[in-house]
């Protein structure tokens, strides 16, 4: 997170390089699609169809304004007024190990920045090299999606 805002070395070309490696090398994901993302969310916290940290549009409709707008043009066909109760069953687990990656592959690829999935890569190919031969191909991704899962909550219940 601090690689990313530029404030750990007095260099930003230093940040730069060590947030590509944190965030591809060591979790598998994109430093560009965390730096969007983010710069994105800093510019317009928290309001609707700006920050896409509260942008959920297919799942849950939140705040004031949304839920009123979805109403009224009958946007969607979602049990929005039952969100409440499958919000707990669909947001912790699957934020992470579904939304986000299904994000950051889609990014990656449709920018076509091939920097970021170079440093993914060695993220999965250092993954699989350690863990195929202990568990196999299905039981290392089934390792990769629980370790997700449980980051997932963390993820949610502290941001």
């Amino acid at each position: 997170h601090d690689f990313g805002h530029l404030s750990v070395f007095k260099k930003s070309k230093w940040n730069h390089l060590v947030h590509k490696f944190v965030i591809g090398h060591l979790k598998g994901a994109s430093a560009n699609w965390w730096n969007h993302r983010h710069f994105q969310h800093h510019a317009k916290p928290n309001i609707f169809k700006k920050d896409p940290d509260i942008n959920m549009m297919d799942i849950f409709v939140l705040g004031n304004t949304q839920p009123v707008e979805y109403g009224i043009k009958k946007i969607k066909h979602y049990p929005y007024n039952y969100q409440h109760q499958y919000f707990f069953l669909v947001a912790p687990p699957l934020l992470i190990p579904v939304f986000y990656n299904y994000n950051i592959m889609k990014t990656m690829f449709t920018r076509r920045d091939w920097v970021d999935p170079a440093w993914a890569s060695t993220y999965y190919i250092r993954y699989f090299y350690c863990f195929v031969p202990l568990y196999g191909v299905f039981g290392s991704l089934a390792l990769m999606m629980f370790v997700r899962f449980l980051e997932s909550h963390w993820f949610v219940w502290v941001t």
